[in-house]
Order: C-alpha cells, then sequence, then structure tokens
C-alpha cells in the first residue's frame, strides 16, 4: 500500500491521540497493514487491543480512509474518538430541514414540489463525499456504491467488526418479499418451484424474477405519476405513496440483481406469518460467489483490512466472503490481558440440544441458581441463544436481580444496562437471547458471564441446513466455528480492557463436545483462559435437591 507519512506523524494528525503512546502490538500491526502487497488484510486483536487506532493511522497514513462498522455503537464510538472522521448516517437520523416532526426519510419533496431548503442528509453526505477520512456502517456502504453509484473508487478501506460482514453482504444479496407486496404484483401463489434443483426449478424462478421485475417497475412508475398528481398538502396520502413507491423500486433493483446472479446454489424459504409479522418469501444465495462478493463490495476499494476480535478458520472466511486466500495477508495479535483476570470454566451441566430440552432445562436453572449465590452483589450477564430459553430461566430462577428484554425494548434495556448511572441494582443480572454483540460492559458493570446454550445456528433456515449437509466438509467446519466464535463473542463483553475482571460460565454440554474435538476453533487467548479442574458447579449440585436465590439488601441502583 503506498503511504505518504510514518505511523508517528499520522497518529500526530489524530487529535485526541497525539499525546498518547502506542500501545503494545499496535505499531506491529500498521506496519504489517501498509506493507502488505495484497488486496485484503485480515487482522485479529482481541477487544482491548486498540483496533480503530491502527486501523485509522494506518488510514492516515495512506492518505484517504473510509471505515466501515457494523454497528450504531461502535460508529458512534469512532466519530466521538476521531474528530477528524466526517460520520455520514441513514436518512432516519436527520430532521427534515422544512418539518423538525419528521426525518429525511419521509422527505416529501417531488418534482411537482421541490423541496427549496438545505436538506441537511444532502449536506451530511457531500461532506462525508469530500472528506479525506468518512465513517458510515456496512449496509450504507453497500447500497451506495451499488446503486447510487457515490463513496466507490477508495483507495484503502476499514472493515471494523469484519465477522459480521457477510450477513450484511447476503441480506443486501437476497430477494425478498412479504405477503403484501406478492399480493400487489399478483405473484402471491410464489414460484411454481420450492427448490433450483427440481425439474424446470431454475426456469421457473427466472420467470419468477422477470415477472416480479415487470410488475414492480409497473408500479413503482405508475404510483410516480401519481404522486406528481396529489396536493402537496395532503401529506399523508403523500407520505404513504411515497413508500409504496420506494418499495416497490426496491424490488425491482433486487429482482435484476437476482436475474443476473441466481443459480442452483441458491435457496428458497418461505418465513409464516407470526402474529402481526407478515409471511416472508426469500431467495438468497447459499455461500457468496467470488463475483458477488467482487461486485456488491470488493471492486470498490484498492485494499482493505479487515478487522474484528473473532474470526472464522481462514478456509471458510474465504468461502464466506468468496475471496481468494492468495490474496490475503493475515495476523493474529497477540492478547496482552492477564488470562487469570478472565478465568472461563468449561462446566457443563446440562445437554442442551433440541429433543432434550424439556428434561435439561431444570438442570441449568439449578446451576443458575448457584451461580447466582457465588457472586451476590455483582453484576452479570446471561447468554440463553432463544427467547424461549430466556423466558424458562426468568420463570424458574424467579429472583428480582434478573432483568430481560423483548424484540420491542432491546435497545432501551441495553442502554441501561450498560450505562453506569442507570437506577437499576448494582447486583442486576441481563438475561437476553442476543447479547453477543452491541455491548460493552468494562468495569463493575459486568463481573460474570453466563453462556447457557451452544448457539448453533438454526437448522430450519435453508441456507443453514444447505450448507451443513450440501457443503461437504468446509460445510460442517461453518457449523462449528460459527458457533464456537459467538461463545467467544458471548464471553467478552465484559472483558473490555487489562484492568477488568470477568468469570465465564460455560453450561452446555455441547461446547464441552465441540471444543474436545476442535479446540483451535476459539482463539489462542481464548483459550489460554480456560481452567482445568473439576467441575466445580457440577458437584455443588450434587450436594442439594434445590437451590434457592439468596437476596442481598442495600443494592439498590443509588449505591451504584
Amino acid at each position: 500500500m503506498r503511504t505518504i507519512c510514518t505511523a508517528q506523524e499520522a497518529k500526530s494528525k489524530l487529535s485526541n491521540f497525539r499525546d498518547r503512546d502506542f500501545r503494545q502490538y499496535q505499531e506491529d500491526v500498521i506496519n504489517f497493514v501498509t506493507q502488505s502487497k495484497r488486496k485484503f488484510t485480515i487482522v485479529k486483536a482481541r477487544t482491548g487491543f486498540g483496533k480503530s487506532l491502527a486501523a485509522m493511522v494506518a488510514g492516515v497514513m495512506a492518505g484517504d480512509l473510509t471505515y466501515l462498522v457494523q454497528s450504531k455503537y461502535l460508529q458512534e464510538q469512532i466519530t466521538s474518538d476521531f474528530p477528524e472522521v466526517d460520520s455520514i448516517w441513514g436518512r432516519n437520523n436527520y430532521t427534515c430541514a422544512t418539518n423538525p416532526d419528521k426525518t429525511c426519510e419521509l422527505c416529501l419533496a417531488t418534482k411537482r414540489n421541490p423541496c427549496k431548503a438545505t436538506c441537511p442528509y444532502k449536506m451530511a453526505k457531500q461532506n462525508a463525499l469530500a472528506a479525506t477520512y468518512r465513517c458510515m456502517n456496512f449496509s450504507y456502504f453497500i447500497s451506495e456504491v451499488q446503486f447510487a453509484g457515490r463513496f466507490s473508487g477508495n483507495p484503502f478501506t476499514v472493515v471494523d467488526e469484519a465477522d459480521a460482514l457477510e450477513n450484511t453482504l447476503l441480506n443486501n444479496v437476497a430477494l425478498v418479499f412479504t405477503e403484501r407486496n406478492l399480493f400487489k404484483l399478483g405473484l402471491q401463489d410464489g414460484p411454481k418451484r420450492k427448490t433450483s434443483t427440481s425439474h424446470s426449478g431454475l426456469d421457473a424462478w427466472k420467470s419468477f424474477g422477470e415477472e416480479a421485475l415487470e410488475q414492480s417497475t409497473y408500479e413503482y412508475k405508475r404510483i410516480e405519476k401519481e404522486i406528481n398528481q396529489i396536493d402537496p398538502s395532503n401529506e399523508d396520502l403523500l407520505l404513504s405513496k411515497m413508500k409504496d413507491m420506494k418499495t416497490f423500486i426496491h424490488i425491482a433493483e433486487k429482482s435484476q440483481i437476482f436475474l443476473n446472479n441466481m443459480d442452483k446454489h441458491w435457496v428458497y424459504e418461505e418465513i409464516p406469518r407470526y402474529g402481526s409479522r407478515q409471511a416472508q418469501y426469500i431467495f438468497k444465495p447459499t455461500w457468496l460467489s467470488p463475483e458477488l462478493s467482487n461486485e456488491f463490495l470488493f471492486r470498490h476499494s484498492d485494499s482493505w483490512l479487515l478487522i474484528s476480535a473473532t474470526f472464522l478458520p481462514m478456509v471458510v472466511l474465504c468461502k464466506q466472503l468468496g475471496i481468494d486466500p492468495d490474496e490475503i495477508d493475515y495476523m493474529e495479535v497477540p492478547s496482552t490481558f492477564d488470562p487469570e483476570r478472565s478465568p472461563v470454566h468449561v462446566w457443563p451441566v446440562a445437554n442442551l440440544v433440541s429433543t432434550k430440552m424439556k428434561e435439561e432445562t431444570p438442570k441449568l436453572i439449578k446451576a443458575i441458581k448457584i451461580i447466582l449465590n457465588w457472586h451476590k452483589g455483582e453484576r452479570g450477564l446471561l447468554h440463553t441463544v432463544s427467547y424461549k430459553l430466556c423466558k424458562d430461566i426468568m420463570e424458574g430462577v424467579g429472583s428480582d436481580r434478573l432483568i430481560t428484554h423483548d424484540s420491542t425494548n432491546r435497545k432501551e434495556i441495553m442502554g441501561d444496562f450498560q450505562d453506569e448511572y442507570n437506577s437499576l441494582r448494582k447486583d442486576a443480572v441481563l438475561v437476553s437471547p442476543s447479547a453477543e454483540r452491541g455491548i460493552s460492559l468494562d468495569g463493575d458493570k459486568c463481573k460474570w458471564i453466563i453462556c447457557c446454550k451452544m448457539p448453533f445456528l438454526s437448522l430450519g433456515d435453508k441456507v443453514v441446513s444447505a450448507r451443513l449437509y450440501g457443503g461437504g466438509d468446509i460445510g460442517k467446519l461453518w457449523y462449528r466455528a460459527d458457533a464456537m466464535t459467538t461463545v467467544e463473542q458471548q464471553a467478552g463483553r465484559g472483558m473490555r480492557g487489562e484492568d477488568d475482571q470477568v468469570v465465564t460460565y460455560l453450561l452446555d454440554y455441547q461446547i464441552e463436545k465441540v471444543y474436545e474435538k476442535s479446540p483451535l476453533l476459539w482463539s489462542e487467548a481464548f483459550r489460554d483462559s480456560i481452567t482445568w479442574g473439576e467441575n466445580e458447579l457440577l458437584i455443588e449440585m450434587e450436594k442439594v435437591e434445590d437451590v434457592d436465590v439468596e437476596e442481598v439488601d442495600g443494592v439498590d441502583g443509588e449505591d451504584w
């Protein structure tokens, strides 16, 4: 990679870091990235290493940087830590200049009634395009380079949280219909063939895709004409029509992608209606082909840095992202954390496979009660993988220390739990099926973690099933590695810095089973934290028939 300055000179241009020394191994990573001759450098570095600074310095040395993130939390952190970076968000994050009650996503400007105000979203986008250093999320970047043609042609792009990149790419490639949209398009019967390998399956899919493209194009052009005839004062009708038009434009774009790329390796899945959620009909590839990955992402930058605390084995990662292994330089950064400060106890107490959940869950609940008593007065985190197990634990343990969330209040509860000054009791325990990412619990915010169940992906998902049963050895390796990587992510929520101290309990026999067979699926740093010795939890469980959770006085939020 061509550079314009040294690492020290680059750091001096970053106002919040110019007076700080590099942490251990940061300069090694910067040299590794900037001296690589390959298109991709992949760096695996544990939380607390300072990945964002190393990546930013490399970008400053390159003279231009596009920094991509998966979560809003990390984008906010990058924007705060590096004021030199211009951050661009989706339209929904900007308030309309003409109507403060609406966001720019709900802009009502039309050809007949153009907006005369200065749009804050358009200004932010222009600033990001003109900036030397810019930050945005994966989906925004992919959408922009694919459809709007902006933000392409970068010399150097960083993908932070890169272990989550594949899912974002797959979601951007997939063709998704709701039952409402299919009905509006006259396609409510779906494709005539449900699998690509059935007789005339691909031909049936192609015909379906062509009809979807034709009908959605007709619909959005028809609605566009209607919009231009609507009185601008009728905002409710105008907004409804514009939403419909955007929906059909999106379907038309995705239908064209489907027709250009669909082959026998794609799958079709129908997800039934659940409560108020409409049924969905989805086409997506089993794996991202090199052609798809290049078209949607990798052709838009000369060189790439993919960085994360966890990665699947390189052979699997290359298969996931459609990358040629010969185009990669890979580095795993040694951990600077003392493993004795983050012991990991592989202490299985229950075999939580789907056929045994009813009989095994009580064993898990008994173990959780014991661990709660071991950690009186301390905050903890329970990873449950599913809402069903989450509910069973909340009811079975029955402790006021436990708090949880559903899909509607997840962001609020997560925010409260990681806020140092919230009103929650200081020994609160968060029970969540989805806290392996997007939450940082340093210091006393979390002193212990339980991974209740091995987070295997659902075999009801057509892509998961196709990979595991039709992907050969690499598909089987991917399935195990994905679950083990998620366990490591779960355990990493509390160990955020060298001074933190967190103990982790892995309670499912399935975790132990995969670890004994494939220990290298966990990083060296995580393996170093694993304790050896008797299963003290199982010994304690055998001593008593039942366990009462002991409550402690004086643990209100005010004390926290």
